[in-house]
């Protein structure tokens, strides 16, 4: 349990760290958006690349992976928004962002670096295609439910695919991938800034994290906020267990990044989008910021039985 500890505790405590910030007005909300910036369109890409960059091309194309890990996308997404339709009497619309906040784990600002420290250098490729298939789809699935009312749907699409291609992280892991795979290497200057940026990735992202969720407004649903919750923090990495189980043939390695993955807390994503349809904004606010206080606790726990408890008894 030390080894867990000592990899997640510091994570949390950076957030907390930056909802303190703003509890005592240090930083304001002007400040909490542009450090938010500086972490998604500049370190945050930069570590991605030179992980991806730096990887084995021969993992890259792991299409076994990805439908395994996506599949259970899918069935969190679905099932949970049809859960919020039936039990809390959701409009299409708002099951759909309810379907997103339990599906989309925070492995931009948490996830990436998390895995990385936690398992090497050789998570990064699995993380990568994560963060790619699952942003594809999860965006995909959102329109489904929101286009009907967003007018035409065909220009939603278009909408998605240009969010898509103007992600920096995207950006970065298609040039990392892109180096792996040809051997490309940056000029010594140029490779010496981007590690050093990539060097600032966690602390910053994860302090920036926590000073964009004490910004956020809390809205009373107990009934709602805890089904996302239990969706997001518990039942997706336990379906992702079972999935690999009954569909073995993945590295060990890969297979434990994914359920970290899978376990990680709402990602401030869910808000953004959440604002941008104007649906379901207060509870979107809410589940990224309760989800996250209860994965100080779930989060260790699954990293304790991922590296020191041997849970996955899976071999192959």
């Amino acid at each position: 349990m030390i080894e867990a500890l000592t990899l997640s505790v510091p994570f949390f405590a950076l957030i907390f760290m930056g909802m303190g910030s703003r509890m005592i007005g240090f930083f304001d909300d002007s400040a909490a958006k542009h450090l938010s910036r500086f972490a998604f369109f500049i370190v945050l890409p930069a570590f991605m690349f030179i992980n991806v960059a730096k990887s084995d091309a021969s993992d890259i194309l792991n299409w076994g992976f990805v439908w395994r890990y996506e599949l259970s996308t899918l069935i969190i997404f679905l099932s949970s928004a049809g859960v919020g339709a039936v039990l809390f009497r959701l409009t299409t619309r708002e099951s759909g962002v309810f379907g997103l906040a339990s599906a989309y784990p925070n492995y931009g600002y948490m996830g990436v670096p998390l895995a990385i420290m936690a398992f090497g250098a050789e998570a990064a490729i699995p993380m990568a295609l994560i963060l790619m298939a699952d942003t594809i789809v999860l965006l995909a699935l959102v329109a489904a439910f929101v286009a009907p009312r967003q007018g035409n749907p065909a220009m939603v699409m278009l909408n998605i695919i240009k969010t898509m291609i103007s992600n920096p992280l995207l950006i970065s892991l298609v040039f990392g991938v892109i180096f792996a795979m040809t051997g490309m290497q940056l000029p010594v200057m140029l490779d010496n800034l981007v590690n050093i940026i990539a060097g600032a990735a966690a602390p910053t992202a994860l302090f920036a994290l926590g000073m964009m969720l004490y910004g956020q407004p809390i809205k009373s649903a107990v009934g709602e906020i805890s089904l996302i919750s239990l969706w997001r923090l518990i039942v997706h990495p336990v379906l992702l267990i079972a999935i690999f189980a009954l569909f073995p043939g993945q590295d060990m390695l890969w297979i434990n990044v994914a359920i970290l993955s899978a376990s990680l807390p709402v990602a401030a994503n869910v808000y953004m989008l959440a604002q941008h349809y104007n649906i379901y904004v207060g509870r979107a606010a809410t589940s990224c910021l309760i989800s996250t206080i209860i994965a100080t606790i779930t989060v260790p726990v699954c990293l304790y039985l991922l590296i020191e408890a041997k849970m996955l008894f899976l071999t192959y």
